[in-house]
């Protein structure tokens, strides 16, 4: 009997450990991706403030454009309330938003020629591009996290503690770069 409840006591001893050392490494893991995020974030807010300015010019040159940017502004006034998950899939809304502009400004000569709208197309053409170098950094900690909490027994301990899988911003121009 006494030998049964040494065993058993050796048993959740190694296993306390184990959950320890694996939430441990979660926690520290997290805490990178999270450092990463506050970087795309800021990134991601300049973005908006440039495409609710460049929807501004288009709606001043055809009322049409209003829907476009009732959209920016409202993606603006909720950014600093949306969760991350969110986040991740405003990318692809905004570039949206911007080939809407875009047809618009095809439309209208005048505002094609405008010298604030070539502006700041280019200004959000710009952050479009440098987009994917600033989300490499937060998928690479993204996946690394995914891939422990993906594996035994860190998916145990992450079900237990409410880690979860994070979404992975995607922009097909270039993968995760190596941290």
């Amino acid at each position: 009997m006494n030998i049964g409840l040494g065993i058993g006591c050796a048993a959740a001893a190694i296993a306390f450990l184990l959950f320890y050392r694996v939430k441990r490494k979660l926690t520290k893991l997290h805490i990178q991706l999270n450092e990463t995020f506050q970087e795309v974030d800021a990134f991601m807010e300049r973005r908006v403030a440039v495409h609710v300015k460049w929807a501004e010019t288009v709606a001043a040159y055809d009322l049409e454009a209003q829907g476009i940017l009732a959209d920016t502004t409202v993606i603006q006034d909720r950014f600093q309330d949306m969760p991350v998950e969110e986040k991740t899939r405003l990318c692809k809304k905004l570039d949206e938003l911007a080939e809407r502009m875009m047809a618009s400004a095809k439309k209208c000569p005048r505002l094609r020629t405008s010298g604030k709208y070539i502006q700041l197309h280019s200004q959000a053409e710009e952050l479009r591009m440098n987009m994917p170098d600033a989300c490499c950094a937060y998928n690479t900690h993204a996946e690394q996290i995914n891939k422990e909490i993906g594996r035994f027994p860190a998916n145990i301990a992450a079900l237990i503690t409410g880690f979860e899988q994070k979404e992975l911003f995607h922009h097909p121009e270039k993968k995760s770069a190596a941290v």
